[in-house]
């Protein structure tokens, strides 16, 4: 059985299916703890439905919060301070962060531009004292980390930091994406590690020691809940794939474009293969960006429409009628249900292998994507899933915002699935309708930059093409 929960700051919401295809659902106000009420659903989902947990997975975007009075220190290693102060990212979000100059980089080729000035981190580390987050952002990072590396070495000898977060380990191609990626998760970093040892006592006393306990991403699968502590930024905004996940599910739509109505809010999103769509950052409501890699989720509008082929399916969350009525569409299925915690439940364990590489011929090209392959397969294993249930629905190469046509950017998912997927069935209480004024509607895709959809191959660099394994 998987069960999917869904975590806020008023509720935990749940929802199980077997592997014959039942459903059933739960929910706790939350009072206190988080480990309490979120056991009480597990257990009384496992003893309605009488089998087995084998995975649990969590959709944590309503709980995890940023550290108010957590000290962060921002350090851009660059060749030269900036003509013009930056408008730094974080300073959108009113984060106190601390930013601190320190010369070295790299190039776009990797090539080191100057060499790191040591002494200056030391000064730093000097002047700012232990318990500070510390972030270390280098030009040419995605290239080169040496620089990023040595000075979170240098810098973790000489004090004793809450942490020190290298940012190239957030793939983007803008340094200050990077560093407000890895201040973001520096500041969540507190309430994810409170978050994960509150949900892991949970599974362990509800489901027992053998069910896996998983947290859901911004892209729509889900990797194990030790790592949220680590990365708590791909776990900020993944209730948006996670509810069209559960939308899909409920429509019984794998491939096609699928739409969720709200009262005041209308989203279209593409599948195939029973994946989102996926674009390389996370968009933020304020306009800012992460680098994490998002499901491809935006508001609905009659351009996306319009076109033909095969109409959308929609579904209705009973009392946001009124949402529907400008676009003039008839919900395929009603249902007020949690669609968040349903998707938190199908959703796969997924790995992501971002890397820029040199490459000179398609020799070195198909090299570096069997590299990516294998390192998303082994990943993945070395979580916990069955290599024979690992595949990889996207691996391909893709031209780098640096101008250099050497310096190409590896790209591979690769995904497994967390237990036998359920039979494609309706849960209880929901309601389709195939009336002919909801087949009427005809298929466009879905626009956006950088929208990557899970089975296509297509290379930038046209000497190879490489498929999927």
């Amino acid at each position: 059985m998987r069960i999917g929960v869904r975590v806020t700051v008023a509720e935990v919401s749940a929802a199980a299916l077997t592997s014959d295809g039942r459903t059933q659902f739960a929910s706790r106000p939350l009072q206190g703890g988080l480990t309490r009420p979120v056991a009480a659903v597990i257990t009384e989902l496992r003893r309605a439905l009488d089998e087995p947990v084998a995975v649990v997975v969590f959709d944590v975007t309503g709980v995890l919060r940023t550290d108010a009075d957590a000290r962060v220190v921002s350090v851009l290693i660059e060749p030269r301070r900036p003509l013009q102060p930056r408008r730094h990212l974080w300073l959108e979000e009113s984060l106190q962060v601390r930013a601190a100059h320190v010369r070295g980089g790299h190039n776009a080729l990797g090539q080191e531009l100057f060499s790191l000035d040591e002494d200056a981190l030391l000064r730093l580390a000097e002047d700012v004292g232990d318990g500070a987050h510390i972030v270390v952002s280098a030009a040419g990072a995605p290239g080169n980390g040496d620089h990023e590396r040595r000075a979170a070495e240098v810098l973790r000898g000489a004090l004793a930091p809450a942490s020190i977060t290298e940012s190239r380990s957030f793939y983007g191609d803008s340094l200050l994406v990077r560093e407000y990626t890895a201040v973001l998760n520096a500041l969540l970093g507190a309430s994810a590690e409170r978050i994960a040892s509150d949900l892991a006592d949970a599974v362990t006393t509800s489901a027992g020691e053998k069910a896996r306990a998983l947290v859901a991403t911004n892209e729509g699968g889900s990797t194990p809940l030790t790592r949220l502590p680590i990365t708590p930024v791909h776990a900020f905004r993944a209730e948006i794939a996670s509810e069209m996940l559960g939308a899909a599910l409920l429509g019984g739509r794998s491939d096609g474009r699928v739409i969720v109505a709200h009262a005041g809010t209308v989203r279209i999103a593409e599948f195939i293969s029973g994946l989102p769509a996926v674009v390389s950052r996370t968009s933020l409501p304020d306009g800012t960006s992460l680098a994490s890699s998002f499901a491809h989720v935006v508001p609905l509008t009659q351009l996306l429409l319009s076109g033909s082929g095969e109409p959308p399916v929609t579904v209705l969350v009973r009392g946001a009628e009124d949402a529907l009525v400008p676009f003039g569409l008839t919900p395929a299925v009603t249902t007020d249900h949690d669609l968040v915690a349903l998707g938190a439940a199908v959703a796969p364990m997924s790995y992501w292998h971002n890397r820029v590489v040199r490459v000179t011929s398609a020799a070195d090209v198909a090299q570096a994507l069997a590299d990516g392959e294998g390192t998303a397969r082994a990943n993945l294993v070395a979580a916990g899933a069955d290599p024979g249930h690992v595949h990889i629905p996207e691996s391909r190469v893709l031209a780098t915002t640096y101008g250099e046509a050497q310096m190409v950017r590896i790209r591979v998912r690769g995904v497994a699935e967390t237990a036998p997927r359920p039979c494609r069935r309706a849960p209880i209480g929901a309601r389709h309708d195939t009336s002919p004024a909801q087949r009427r509607r005809h298929r466009a895709p879905v626009h956006g930059s950088d929208v990557r959809r899970p089975h296509d191959r297509t290379r930038q660099l046209p000497a190879v093409s490489r498929h999927g394994r």
